[in-house]
């Protein structure tokens, strides 16, 4: 099983933060680079930039206090990371976050939002980021090319279930589908009920996914014949070829079964119609 190999999309890429051009060397050689002037109380050197080198938010600042000379380094860093035309969503992503709750701007910008807006980062795209990054930093052990994509597709999931549950789909898509993307990321999202109480949502979560990825019809909560059973089942084999043909994660029942509809009643292709008609024949000739 693979997941998709999008390119990461860079801070550069994304906020043009810099005019260098594109790189997508990967975590793994991710630069840091220096964030300049010789007033900084600490400066960055070559080494890689991870998420374990990034400062870790908190909650328990007082903002009513100086900075501290480690204060000070955190931000330097923090500024690093977020202008580096190497950095990567999640690491941007921890590095606002850090600054917004550790109040790191404080010496330099009366507001979290007023450092965005000198950087020229909106605050949507800097609380996608601050929402995104642990659940980056949960997946990339068994994900090494994770990419952007992909986390901002479960960020709904992170809202109503939580981080880990979140991983929990994911690992579910990588040992189901044959390839994982966004868009069947996106898919299943839509169809689950969302938590419905509150305890074990990753339990819920892992019940509900796993309906979803191998009953494509909703459950009437009635009992049906035998016959019908068979075919439901028959349903979801075919329309797990039909996903694997159109490369595609899986082919949802309510699709599926408007596609078939438009098909049929197509006034200008018949094939589907005509296909119809010869296969009713045959069967009444043959029973």
């Amino acid at each position: 099983m693979t997941t998709t190999a999008d390119e990461a999309e860079t801070t550069a890429d994304r906020f043009g933060l810099t005019g260098r051009p594109r790189r997508s060397s990967g975590l793994a050689s991710l630069a840091r680079k220096s964030s300049g002037g010789a007033d900084k109380k600490a400066s960055t050197d070559s080494s890689a930039l991870t998420l374990e080198s990034i400062p870790d938010p908190s909650t328990d600042t007082d903002p009513d206090q100086p900075l501290t000379d480690d204060d000070l380094t955190d931000f330097a860093l923090c500024e690093s990371a977020v202008r580096s035309h190497h950095a990567s969503y999640w690491l941007t992503g921890k590095a606002l976050d850090a600054l917004a709750t550790r109040h790191l701007y404080r010496a330099q910008y009366p507001t979290f939002d007023a450092l965005l807006e000198d950087w020229d980062i909106t605050l949507a795209d800097s609380s996608r980021m601050r929402r995104g990054w642990p659940l980056a930093a949960r997946l990339l052990p068994d994900v090494p090319k994770l990419t952007r994509s992909h986390v901002e597709a479960l960020l709904p999931i992170v809202e109503r279930y939580g981080v880990e549950a979140a991983a929990t789909l994911h690992r579910l898509l990588r040992e189901t589908l044959p390839k994982v993307t966004a868009k069947a990321i996106t898919e299943v999202v839509r169809e689950l009920p969302g938590p419905q109480d509150g305890t074990d949502p990753v339990g819920q979560l892992q019940e509900q996914a796993e309906k979803v990825l191998t009953d494509p019809d909703e459950d009437t909560g009635t009992e049906e014949p035998a016959t019908d059973a068979a075919l439901r089942q028959a349903v979801s084999r075919r329309a797990r070829q039909l996903a694997n043909d159109l490369k595609r994660g899986r082919i949802p029942a309510g699709e599926l079964t408007r596609a078939l509809t438009e098909a049929f009643a197509d006034p200008d292709d018949t094939r589907v119609y005509t296909a119809l008609l010869r296969w009713m024949k045959d069967r009444n000739q043959t029973s």
